[in-house]
């Protein structure tokens, strides 16, 4: 399908809660892209086009939120997703009726450093949710059923939840050349992650294609450029303000790489879930809908 785009009233312009707003049909592996002044509210919206949280959680759900947590980062420097972002995903969960939410991450850098400078921690204990961090006792083997990448351990809140929304922020990646919510699952994983940079296209292929994103929520508010994943300078840092919503991982990724001025057919992860028939590659294939909220 040819992309689309539209300029809509807000929700609360029209007199409907974004949490509670009636579900609208949506088509399978559509995306919907969100340009505005917050990105809480950026959010919000992003999810409430989709159709609401509630065609995602059901009451009594216990969800995982997955942001990417990765370095000892300051928001401005935009290595890791951004805490408001976090915050209205969380948020939304519970007013469709989670039971608990819990964000957790994997990270490179000491992780309680991470999870405060990066405001993660302080965003979600606001929005009520569980912070944990990784321990090697939970770990447990998981079968991505792949060709390069079979049973793998992953830690094991990862998969004692009923639903699963991966929040990673859209940044350059040296290795991968981008970073965006097929990749942010390498967060999911124990082990020696190292070992997967060996073809790792085709390991961040197979690592989305055997473990369910439910939800992903692209941070694009603020875009590491250059000198990514870990980053540091502002200097490589561009305010896209943009949020990009999607309950298909590999259809969010391919227009996230469009925003970041990348043509998806040219970054090897995404040739490698084309190949698998994960979904499109070219975005004018796609059923995209970008707003301004």
């Amino acid at each position: 399908m040819v992309a689309s785009s539209a300029i809509l009233l807000p929700l609360a312009a029209r007199g409907e809660n974004q949490a509670t707003a009636p579900a609208r049909p949506v088509q399978a592996g559509a995306v919907v892209q969100v340009k505005g002044n917050s990105p809480y509210e950026a959010t919000q919206r992003a999810i409430a086009e989709l159709g609401g949280m509630g065609k995602i959680v059901s009451r009594g759900d216990v969800v995982m939120v997955k942001p990417n947590i990765g370095w000892n980062r300051s928001v401005e420097q935009a290595a890791c997703t951004n805490p408001e972002v976090l915050r209205a995903v969380i948020e939304l969960a519970y007013a469709a009726g989670a039971k608990n939410v819990v964000v957790m991450d994997n990270t490179c850098h000491r992780a309680e450093d991470c999870y405060q400078r990066s405001g993660i921690a302080a965003a979600a204990r606001k929005a009520g949710a569980e912070l944990r961090f990784c321990d090697e006792n939970r770990l447990a083997l998981h079968d991505f059923r792949g060709e390069y990448l079979g049973k793998w351990p992953v830690y094991r809140d990862h998969l004692e939840v009923d639903k699963f929304i991966n929040v990673p922020v859209l940044k350059h990646h040296g290795s991968s050349g981008l970073t965006i919510a097929m990749k942010n699952l390498y967060g999911i994983l124990g082990g020696n992650r190292g070992k997967l940079h060996r073809d790792m296209g085709e390991n961040i292929a197979e690592l989305a294609a055997g473990f369910r994103s439910h939800l992903v929520v692209v941070d694009a508010w603020r875009v590491l450029m250059r000198n990514g994943p870990v980053g540091g300078r502002l200097s490589d840092v561009e305010e896209r303000r943009t949020v990009i919503a999607s309950t298909h991982i590999m259809h969010a990724d391919v227009a996230a790489a469009v925003l970041f001025g990348r043509d998806a057919r040219e970054l090897e992860f995404l040739q490698a879930a084309h190949a698998r028939r994960m979904g499109e590659i070219d975005i004018a294939r796609i059923a995209l809908k970008s707003l301004t909220a």
